[in-house]
């Protein structure tokens, strides 16, 4: 995944997680480090669990 990409896919799933807890203030770096988690996740599941970072 280019940096782009990872960079859209996380600022969508950081969206999603902030509307989701009703768009609260000042959670956004949270949101972020959520959503980072979440896209390696997904990464990790479309390999099989395999490879890295």
């Amino acid at each position: 995944m280019e940096e782009q990409e990872r960079r859209e896919r996380i600022e969508e799933l950081a969206r999603q997680i902030w509307e989701a807890e009703g768009r609260p203030d000042d959670q956004g770096m949270r949101h972020w480090l959520m959503a980072e988690r979440l896209l390696e996740a997904e990464l990790q599941a479309a390999t099989g669990g395999e490879g890295g970072q």
